[in-house]
């Protein structure tokens, strides 16, 4: 718990609040102007893991050339600075390493996401649903928010982060519970553990100097670009209400990671 708490309050309060917060502003924004929601998506892409479920939860394009199931897919990224900063210089001493890792996973995000979106607007996913897991305020007639609209923002954005928090403590604590299964070999640890929470998991598996750097890069690439059980469970909590389908979903990350792990390789093969 502990180690969970210190997850919590020194890596995801402190990355993710700032973006949560410009985030559910423009969402706000958004019911007077199309670009308020355009620039929510753009930061959710940016912010990290779970932020660009809700942005994809909120979308809802009329022109209907991408639809919400494939941007959920394409937008549900780690942020750059938890890869160039934890992975890159903190797991790996290489920030460029961590960086190469962020496009590779972007690039399988954008490959499954393109090839799945065909058979997502045949099936007609895209149907209204602007509520993620969070109802929409009433605005006056004269476009004002009956409630003052900081209040609302920074209401719902600690609703946001305790939401996220409740799901990291309770995946990581599951996972150092794994450190203690002693029949299993260390390697096997981390990558259980990496499915369950994925931080703790790489923290394990870069102490491992049995695992080659190859095995390491490529395993750390998969479980991030995949984000584990305790991301899925954020981005399900996300999308809430709304006609994403988090089985879908699931199952297009685990094919998007393994693009994302065939391209690091070709990266590995021909750079490093």
């Amino acid at each position: 718990m502990k180690d969970g708490l210190l997850l919590v309050f020194g890596q995801v309060l402190p990355a993710l609040y700032p973006f949560i917060l410009l985030t559910t502003l423009f969402r706000y924004l958004a019911e007077r102007s199309d670009a308020g929601r355009y620039l929510s998506i753009f930061i959710g892409f940016l912010s990290g893991y779970p932020l660009g479920a809700r942005a994809a939860a909120d979308f809802k394009s009329s022109k209907n050339r991408i639809t919400s199931q494939s941007l959920l897919l394409i937008c549900n990224n780690p942020s750059p600075a938890y890869m160039i900063s934890f992975i890159g210089l903190h797991c790996f001493d290489d920030p460029r390493l961590g960086l190469s890792m962020y496009m590779a996973i972007l690039g399988g995000n954008l490959a499954a996401g393109l090839i799945f979106n065909p058979f997502h607007r045949k099936k007609n996913v895209d149907l209204p649903h602007f509520t993620s897991c969070l109802q929409p305020k009433k605005f006056s007639a004269k476009g004002i928010p009956e409630n003052n609209l900081l209040d609302m923002v920074i209401h719902d954005t600690f609703s946001i982060i305790v939401s996220i928090s409740g799901y990291v403590l309770i995946f990581s604590t599951a996972a150092a519970f794994i450190r203690h299964l002693v029949f299993l070999p260390p390697a096997a640890q981390a990558l259980l553990a990496g499915l369950l929470e994925m931080t703790t998991g790489i923290q394990m598996l870069a102490s491992q100097s049995a695992v080659s750097a190859t095995s390491k890069i490529l395993i750390t690439t998969w479980l991030i670009s995949f984000g584990g059980l305790s991301v899925i469970a954020q981005t399900a909590g996300m999308t809430g209400k709304s006609s994403l389908s988090i089985k879908k979903y699931t199952t297009e990350k685990a094919i998007a990671a393994t693009i994302a792990v065939s391209v690091m390789y070709i990266y590995i093969t021909l750079c490093l």
